[in-house]
């Protein structure tokens, strides 16, 4: 079993059929050199496809249900982003310092922040219509509807349906008909043209293979373009390959989609890293004890020591290959404010 490759974007998978996975990627290991490096946990970009990766951890997320944080505060994980320290410029911090999840909220909160959005949610009365192209679990939807645009409708996207199922189950019923999850490609979105004020991505799969777009990646943002009103919003939040960003504004202006702004927040993501490493280490910990096939002789805490390595490292755990990119601005952190023309 090869849980980077082999697993469906299109299947929840239960906590019964995990541990069956599990077991049988342990056992593996008897067979398999492991993917996982041993120091930094890095993963080789052909080793894996993130729809069996995203599959994975988005179903541990919802089977492994509520956990506690490093100071002991109770909360289901549902941000699967990085996330940022808030930049002190920006004026107060929007999130609590006893949040365990307030790096990913202040990365929603973030892609707001821009003067014209501002200006746009005022003239507007605060009745704006979201689209969110790569929406996760659906908390940062949950988390603008709430507390940052409270008079927002709001269209949360994912191809993953475990990620989306976890929105609908979680997110969606307490706002009432405002917010809905849907289970499509980003590439293809059953969405009519120009129904969006804003077109959301934060953190979303995509154009992270370096100076140069995919063709998936030239649909990612045609499909923005398409589906956001004349002079509408794009607000994207990401950490990248620096050297993908350029390529990106190049192809984004060619088609009609002009770049206004862009704000670095690499330096906070970092610190956000640093400052989220401990509740890192408890999820690993109280998540990996669920699985008793990691207690199997031999194979098992080989195979417990990559699952956890690949885990930090997917966060941009300090120590992993992910966070070093980010540290050493190989990767950047920024957010950028766009508008169709």
């Amino acid at each position: 079993m090869d849980i980077f490759t082999k697993l469906s974007e299109t299947t929840d998978y239960s906590m019964r059929e995990l541990q069956g996975i599990v077991t049988a990627w342990v056992l593996s290991g008897a067979f398999d050199r492991g993917k996982v490096s041993s120091s930094d946990g890095h993963v080789e970009e052909q080793d894996y496809t993130k729809q069996s990766v995203y599959s994975l951890l988005y179903a541990l997320y919802r089977s492994v249900g509520t956990v506690r944080s490093d100071t002991g505060v109770p909360y289901e994980f549902t941000f699967n982003t990085w996330g940022y320290d808030w930049p002190t410029s920006w004026g107060p911090a929007p999130t609590s310092a006893d949040d365990p999840q307030r790096f990913g909220r202040n990365a929603y909160s973030g892609l707001y922040h821009f003067d014209a959005i501002r200006e746009l949610v005022r003239t507007r009365n605060g009745r704006v219509h979201i689209v969110e192209m790569g929406c996760g679990t659906g908390a940062g939807a949950d988390h603008v509807c709430t507390s940052v645009l409270p008079s927002c409708t709001y269209e949360a996207v994912d191809m993953q349906l475990a990620g989306v199922k976890t929105a609908r189950r979680k997110f969606v019923p307490k706002h009432r008909g405002r917010l809905v999850a849907t289970h499509a490609d980003a590439t293809k979105l059953p969405i009519d043209d120009g129904v969006a004020d804003i077109v959301a991505v934060c953190e979303t799969h995509v154009t992270d293979q370096g100076d140069h777009m995919t063709e998936e990646d030239r649909k990612f943002f045609r499909t923005a373009k398409r589906i956001l009103k004349p002079g509408g919003f794009l607000t994207w939040g990401n950490a990248i390959p620096d050297k993908a960003w350029q390529p990106s504004f190049d192809f984004m202006e060619s088609i009609g989609i002009e770049i206004v702004e862009v704000a670095d927040v690499n330096e906070e993501g970092v610190r956000a890293r640093h400052l989220d490493q401990a509740r890192i280490q408890a999820y690993c910990d109280q998540a990996l004890a669920k699985f008793p096939a990691f207690r199997i002789p031999v194979y098992g805490p080989r195979k417990k020591s990559e699952a956890e390595l690949a885990m930090k490292n997917f966060a941009r755990d300090p120590g992993t290959r992910l966070f070093e990119d980010m540290r050493t601005r190989a990767d950047t952190y920024k957010v950028v404010l766009a508008r169709k023309r």
